[in-house]
């Protein structure tokens, strides 16, 4: 599942990875990491949502709030909520500098290979004294409890998921010494919990085992191992998938440093 959101319209089925986040982003455990986010934004105008998605956030955040996304599916679907939205690349944001008082990215930087190029821009766009906010998982935090399946293949399973399933998925834990290095003041770190009980919601994790045997990480038959074990597990018996989100937020510096006015723009 999560490879799907590296690249949402090359993806197998574009419109269900887009429906699925929809759905994801309705849990209460995550609305209540988006919340902080929401509070961190307050009072800002405008405000940027890098890897906006379908535009539920962007919902959310009103006002001025415009999205950019290089997805034309996500893109479609926010426009169809009223919001607006722009095709662009977090890498080559398609903004002056300094255009905005906050800029927000969630569930984004986990997906790219540089995510401090990322970060950089969102300095670029960021007026002095604008806040930034980055919300992701840190898959270093996983844990998984599948009864049934040896311990050993839940921790490669496991490992494979932190390792090799985001191009950087335990960077979140590296954003404070990041932001605090390109000279942002007020660097806040919080942390809230997803922990489900059923199979089903956990992002696709009976398919896990069949994509690190294609890639020769787990053998045929420790695949099969794998599926047999979720599929026979109804929930609420034992299985448990447990993460932690990260919500980093910092203010830019009011005195522009190198490190920050990077120039360019369009």
């Amino acid at each position: 599942m999560s490879g799907t959101y590296a690249d949402v319209d090359r993806g197998t089925d574009p419109d269900e990875a887009a429906r699925w986040q929809e759905r994801v982003d309705a849990w209460p455990a995550i609305r209540a990491y988006k919340a902080l986010t929401y509070e961190r934004c307050a009072g800002a105008e405008p405000v940027l949502d890098v890897g906006s998605g379908p535009g539920v956030d962007l919902v959310e955040l009103g006002g001025d709030a415009v999205g950019v996304d290089r997805s034309m599916v996500m893109n479609r679907r926010a426009a169809a909520r009223g919001c607006a939205v722009v095709a662009g690349d977090a890498l080559a944001l398609p903004f002056a500098d300094a255009t905005f008082e906050a800029v927000r990215a969630d569930r984004t930087l986990q997906h790219l290979p540089e995510p401090v190029e990322a970060i950089t821009e969102c300095a670029r766009v960021l007026r002095p004294g604008g806040m930034l906010i980055v919300a992701d998982p840190d898959q270093g935090s996983l844990v998984v409890e599948v009864p049934g399946a040896p311990a050993c293949l839940v921790d490669a399973i496991r490992r494979r998921r932190r390792d090799r399933q985001y191009r950087s998925g335990t960077y979140i834990r590296g954003m404070p010494t990041t932001l605090c290095g390109m000279g942002f003041d007020d660097v806040r770190i919080e942390a809230r919990p997803l922990v489900l009980t059923d199979p089903a919601d956990a992002f696709g994790i009976a398919t896990w085992g069949d994509a690190a045997a294609a890639e020769g990480g787990l053998t045929a038959a420790e695949a099969a191992q794998w599926r047999s074990s979720l599929a026979r597990l109804p929930p609420d018996q034992g299985f448990v998938y447990a993460v932690t989100f990260f919500v980093v937020s910092a203010r830019k510096s009011p005195i522009s440093s190198a490190a920050t006015d990077t120039g360019g723009g369009a």
